[in-house]
């Protein structure tokens, strides 16, 4: 029997759509073996296997106590956040639990600085992972443990397939975070943070193409790629609740295939 692995991508708010994803699999009772997380997926992850219920994690991820801080790490707000501040804004909801406690094995991806390769975590701190894996460059501090200093998957996997694989899963389900651009204003019309903003997303759209090679099945919720790299623009709660909807609604779509093979 296949060992199903679920890997939850990069992309910022549009993450809260892996909610509606992992919805719409446990009630089809497709249940993940392993799960894998890239920067927000991580975060999804991690909360869903220590809480074993996507209801709380839905719940937990429209609070407005958790929006309002990641609205502060978001792009749109700018300014740095220690290390510390957000292992410790993490706490609040998993503690000092260890990512070998969780109910079901989470693996937690971030990108070694020096290296640029990216790095499986499967032990120790949960609150710590979940940090390191959304640490984006400038906005906040990274990870320094073991002579390594770690910050956000997403720089290096945009969907953690080959992670899910490393842990042991034979069937891998990608969330796809970036499956598009859209087209976007004349070239003379941009200024340099746009323009900034888009060979990013030129960069993540190519390397979820070659990661998508090791995705045996692929869901991507059809999103706005205008919500960039940061929170800010989604975590008003209903328009949360909508990237969580479209999640779901792409999810059941492929529940067919997925039972079929």
């Amino acid at each position: 029997m296949d060992k199903i692995g679920l890997a939850l991508g990069s992309g910022g708010a549009r993450g809260y759509a892996h909610i509606g994803v992992i919805k719409a699999l446990i009630e089809e009772d497709i249940k993940p073996a392993i799960i894998t997380g890239s920067s927000i997926g991580s975060l999804v992850g991690v909360l869903y296997s220590y809480y074993n219920s996507i209801e709380k994690v839905e719940e937990v991820m429209l609070d407005s106590h958790l929006r309002s801080a990641l609205e502060m790490t978001g792009i749109s707000r700018g300014g740095v956040m220690s290390a510390e501040k957000v292992q410790n804004f993490f706490k609040e909801f998993v503690g000092d639990t260890k990512l070998e406690e969780l109910n079901v094995p989470v693996g937690v991806v971030a990108t070694d600085f020096h290296t640029a390769e990216s790095v499986l975590i499967k032990k120790g701190s949960a609150a710590e992972a979940m940090q390191a894996s959304a640490a984006f460059p400038l906005f906040i501090e990274p990870l320094q443990v073991n002579g390594r200093v770690l910050w956000d998957g997403g720089l290096s996997s945009q969907i953690p397939a080959m992670a899910a694989r490393q842990m042991g899963a034979t069937r891998i389900i990608g969330v796809n975070l970036n499956q598009s651009l859209q087209r976007s204003a004349s070239y003379d019309q941009l200024n340099p943070y746009s323009i900034g903003r888009r060979a990013i997303e030129a960069l993540q759209l190519h390397m979820t193409r070659m990661e998508l090679q090791e995705v045996d099945i692929e869901v991507s919720p059809q999103l706005d790629s205008t919500v960039f790299l940061g929170f800010g623009t989604f975590v008003k709660k209903d328009e949360g609740k909508k990237v969580i909807d479209r999640g779901y609604r792409e999810a059941k779509k492929v529940v067919k295939e997925i039972k079929d093979e």
